[in-house]
């Protein structure tokens, strides 16, 4: 009766930090997975790992104070996994922001089917090509890795207070590389409508008469188009980095937890 008491046990912990990953992290996270398809996966995930974590989780609390401490912190774990790689692949939705907004695409506001908040165009065009390359270069499977080598370590709720310097540190160089990624994703095309802004301008000056910016807003979206397309090859070079990056802001947190 014991053995099957902490065979549960491992495997409430397991589901409990699944479903954090799952609830936030790219892929598995999208709003157009149902929930019980996203806890049907959490509780399969949880059934593959209870036989292996068993003897990381031990004995389970007796008390219900320390019970609910305990999946609580396995709940901020899950979600401090899935919600740094999501910021990772949020890296493409903010160069589409900024494409958006140099090619006047801001005003048109489309409600993104993969997440909560509306994107425009452009924004959810790049997040939707994040997700497929993420998941053609198999970063779900570094995910689901982390996850389950996340179980080889005692590393609870209590031992968060300790992590306040080293997780400040990751987060800023964390947000210090999404950055750079945003700025190489938008970079070619950004780069191609800072001429024409600069070429429209030069005419604008020239001939004040020409109302060049009506007459040269078609021409400025067909060529920010042109550029895009002409780009979307280079963008696979990035997405691998992308998952570098989601990897070794994995490895980072597996040191923090102690593995």
């Amino acid at each position: 009766m014991s053995l099957d008491l902490e065979w549960f046990w491992a495997f409430l912990v397991a589901f409990v930090r699944a479903s954090g990953l799952a609830l936030v992290a790219p892929v598995f996270g999208s709003r157009t997975v149902p929930a019980p398809i996203r806890v049907g996966l959490s509780a399969t995930i949880a059934l593959a790992l209870a036989p292996l974590i068993q003897p990381y989780t031990g004995t389970p609390p007796t008390d219900w104070v320390p019970l609910i401490i305990r999946l609580v912190g396995e709940a901020v774990i899950g979600l401090m996994m899935g919600y740094g790689v999501s910021m990772i692949i949020g890296a493409a939705v903010m160069a589409g922001e900024v494409l958006d907004a140099t090619m006047g695409f801001n005003l048109m506001q489309v409600l993104n089917p993969v997440s909560t908040f509306p994107t425009t165009l452009l924004a959810q065009f790049h997040y939707m090509l994040a997700m497929t390359l993420f998941a053609m270069v198999n970063g779900h499977h570094w995910l689901l890795l982390a996850l389950a080598r996340s179980f080889e370590t005692g590393a609870t709720l209590g031992n968060l207070s300790a992590w306040s310097d080293a997780s400040l540190t990751t987060a800023a160089q964390l947000g210090g590389e999404v950055m750079m990624l945003c700025v190489q994703i938008a970079a070619p095309a950004g780069g191609v409508l800072l001429v024409v802004d600069g070429a429209m301008a030069a005419v604008s000056r020239a001939v004040p008469q020409i109302p060049v910016w009506l007459i040269g807003m078609p021409a400025k979206i067909a060529v920010g188009v042109v550029a895009l397309g002409a780009s979307l090859p280079g963008l696979l070079g990035i997405s691998i980095r992308m998952t570098d990056l989601s990897v070794r802001y994995l490895e980072t947190l597996l040191r923090l937890l102690g593995v």
